[in-house]
């Protein structure tokens, strides 16, 4: 199975992303946004600045970590549901979040299988 991971990093966010509940309250509305099914969450807060939440989906996750003191967001999302779109869920953190700011996105292709050549255990050559 192949699946991509879409990391964005977000630029000129809002003082918003100091706000454990407001950076929250964007990965849940990206989750909904995708249809996605939230399992679990979690936030850590570092000293002395600079938060990560995790939304931990049926169908993988959404993370969000912030450099404040350089209005940065990290955005880190894997989606299992082929239907389902990780830009769209990236478009609303963005929104909610980094509404004027600059958005870089990187695509990562996954390859979930028992090796890398998707035909079984590595050869032990």
């Amino acid at each position: 199975m192949l699946m991509t991971q879409v990391l964005a990093d977000a630029y000129h966010c809002e003082a918003s992303i100091e706000d454990g509940e407001a950076l929250m309250a964007a990965a849940l509305a990206a989750a909904a946004a995708v249809g996605a099914t939230i399992v679990g969450e979690t936030t850590v807060k570092y000293v002395p600045h600079g938060l990560t939440v995790a939304v931990f989906l049926a169908e993988s996750h959404v993370v969000l970590t912030t450099w404040p003191e350089h209005r940065l967001l990290l955005i880190d999302t894997l989606l299992c549901n082929p239907d389902m779109d990780p830009d769209v869920a990236i478009d609303e953190i963005v929104r909610r979040l980094c509404p004027a700011g600059e958005v870089v996105r990187h695509r990562v292709r996954r390859h979930i299988a028992d090796g890398p050549n998707g035909t079984g255990l590595s050869d032990p050559r």
